[in-house]
This record gives structure tokens, sequence and C-alpha cells, in this order.
């Protein structure tokens, strides 16, 4: 149905949620997984879902080195860092910049960034706007594209998120459409429907199905669920997006996987992958 020979396909560490991110790393190339996602994700964030995540402003150049070069010896190449940092957080956007340098010393693309909506006076929203400037600035100079994440706030599906980055006006400040995320977040949106009002400005998509509805956190394996995957893509590559597709399959409240459950389902959507064309056969 699609090239698969032209497509970028990635995987984050949280396929395997709650386990260290080197776990991850260690079985996903048993899926045929070459490309990954490296979470650089706010203290805070990582606590309050009980992430292990790395901390660039700890870490030196030896230590990134040595970070690229175990992912090296795992046959991985690191391609975004998920940083869910707060464009519209101040006190983030220092961060931000560190692991914007994080991504480039890695040689990763992207930085997947979160806005959080907080009613304010017009001059404080007049500074945040001034700040993703600034800090799209900063990463298009390192050759990162910023890619806003599918969350609660301005960038909670397509339309609202079009609204947001019209309001930013920055071509290097894209979305990352978050296939599940839309059903987590939204009431009666369909993102096979919804991604067409933000398609031309898709810059990384996160592959996650759901059977659930808005605030069930029921994330199957790919194929199993309510998204419509060869609608999206068919969408996705009449404005010629080839990737990356990265899958982030963050599992069903109140399962207990051992690890390895989690590869058993990033194999089975992999293998969805594979028989709709988005991936070339094993």
């Amino acid at each position: 149905m699609f090239d698969a020979k032209a497509n970028i396909i990635a995987a984050s560490p949280f396929c395997f949620f709650g386990f260290d991110p080197f776990v991850a790393y260690r079985y996903l190339p048993r899926a045929g997984i070459r490309h990954v996602e490296i979470p650089a994700l706010p203290p805070s964030m990582g606590i309050k879902y009980g992430l292990t995540t790395f901390a660039p402003e700890l870490m030196d150049e030896a230590d990134v080195k040595s970070l690229k070069d175990r992912l090296a010896e795992l046959g991985l190449t690191p391609l975004t860092i998920a940083t869910l940092c707060d464009l519209l957080d101040a006190r983030q956007i220092e961060m931000l910049r560190r692991r914007i340098d994080f991504g480039e010393q890695l040689g990763a693309q992207y930085v997947i960034a979160d806005a959080i909506d907080r009613p304010g006076p017009d001059e404080q929203h007049r500074k945040a706007l001034n700040a993703i400037h600034d800090v799209a600035d900063y990463a298009a100079d390192h050759e990162i594209r910023i890619a806003v994440e599918i969350h609660d706030g301005p960038t909670r599906n397509g339309l609202s998120s079009r609204k947001f980055l019209e309001e930013v006006d920055h071509s290097n400040v894209g979305i990352n459409y978050d296939t599940g995320n839309i059903y987590y977040y939204n009431d009666h949106i369909d993102p096979a429907e919804d991604i067409r009002h933000i398609l031309d400005r898709v810059v990384h998509v996160h592959l996650k199905d759901t059977t659930g509805g808005k605030g069930q956190w029921q994330f199957c394996a790919l194929g199993e669920g309510r998204v419509n995957f060869p609608k999206i893509i068919e969408a996705l590559q009449s404005v010629g997006f080839r990737g990356p597709y990265s899958l982030e399959i963050e599992g069903q409240q109140g399962e207990d996987l051992n690890r390895e459950g989690h590869l058993a389902r990033v194999m089975k959507s992999v293998n969805y992958l594979r028989q709709i064309g988005l991936m070339p056969p094993a």
C-alpha cells in the first residue's frame, strides 16, 4: 500500500513503560527497530509518571559520548529527544535549550516539546511567544526541529494545534501528531479526519492505538484498537511526509507485563505496520 523503504520508523522506550530505557534499547532491535527516542523529561514529569529519564544538565561531553557509543553497540541511532518541556513556561525554556544541545551532541534531529495552556495577562502571553521564537531560532541554528506534542492544552487536537502554530508563527515549530492521544484528550474526534487540519505542519508522528476514549489509559498493540492507520498514513503521504513515525505503545492501566510481554506487543505492532506496507518485510 505504501512505499515502505522510504519511511523512517523509530520507537520510544516508553513502549516498555515503567522500565529503564536501556531495557527497551536492548529489546527493540529484536523487533527490527533501529532508530529511537531518548527521554530527557523535566524531573517533575519523570517522578509523576514513574519514568526513568536522562538529565542532560548533569551530563558532560564524555557522558553523552558514552551514551551514544552504547546505543551504537546495540545497533541503534538516536533520532528524537523527548523533552516534553513546556514552551509556555519561561522556567523550562533554558532547560529545553540544554536538551537541544543534548540532541545535537547525539546526532538527533527532533525534540518533542509541550505547550500547557495557562490563562494569564496578554503581556505574559506575548513574553511566552517571544520565548518560543528565541528557542525555535536556537534549535534551527543546531539543525533541530521542534515538534509540539498532542497533549492537553492548546495542542489537544489538529484544529487547536493549527491555531497555536499560527500564533507562534515560526517555521521551525511543528507538531508531533500522536494518534492515540487524540482519543485520550478529546471526545468524538477521529484522528483520521482531525489530522487533515494540521497535515502541512506535522513533522513527527507517534504511532499509538487505543481501545479507550477520553481519559482512558488503554493503549494496545497497533491495529488492535480504534485508530485507522492506513487512512492517516495515506493523508500524511499525500503531503510528502515519510516520517519519522515512532512507536509509542504505553500499555493499559492495571496491567503488569514483563519484558517479553512488552516485546510481544511491540512485535505485533511492527508486524501490523509490515502488513499495511509502512515497513518492509522482515
